[in-house]
């Protein structure tokens, strides 16, 4: 077994993807192209297009994001922790964090949301992790994939 550390203090200084007050730390590699990483980002952060090459999972552990998608109209998804997103390969996206985040991050030539995992009301409504005072998450109800 060996440790990974993924606080602030582990990261640097995420440069490209117009990244601004983001930090960044890779976790682990798996074969083929595939990778595990940690983002932190500031409050007023933002990230264009971090991943068109691979497919990625972006998972909120800490905080709250906005992700704007692109595919078909472009619409604004709010993202906290507990809630992640898949994006396919190509896909073009965005994310900004006002409040700051911390973001887990895995990146593979195909990732599949499993069934069990996608979002619903009837799974979701009033769920919270251990300590957040929030009442529920954001209402994704209206949120039809393209």
């Amino acid at each position: 077994m060996q440790i990974i550390h993924f606080t602030h203090g582990a990261t640097d200084p995420l440069k490209g993807f117009d990244a601004e007050g983001a930090h960044y730390v890779p976790l682990a590699d798996g074969h083929g192209d595939t990778h595990l990483s940690c983002v932190h980002l500031e409050s007023g952060a933002t990230i264009n297009a971090p991943s068109l090459t691979h497919a990625a999972a972006l998972l909120a552990v800490h905080g709250r994001i906005t992700l704007v998608s692109e595919r078909g109209n472009t619409r604004n998804i709010d993202i906290c922790a507990g809630m992640g997103a898949v994006f396919e390969p190509q896909e073009p996206y965005m994310f900004r964090s006002d409040p700051g985040a911390i973001l887990i991050v895995v990146e593979a030539e195909q990732l599949l949301p499993h069934r069990r995992g996608i979002s619903n009301p009837e799974r979701i409504t009033g769920q919270t992790w251990p300590g957040d005072d929030r009442a529920q998450y954001p209402d994704v109800s209206d949120y039809q994939p393209d």
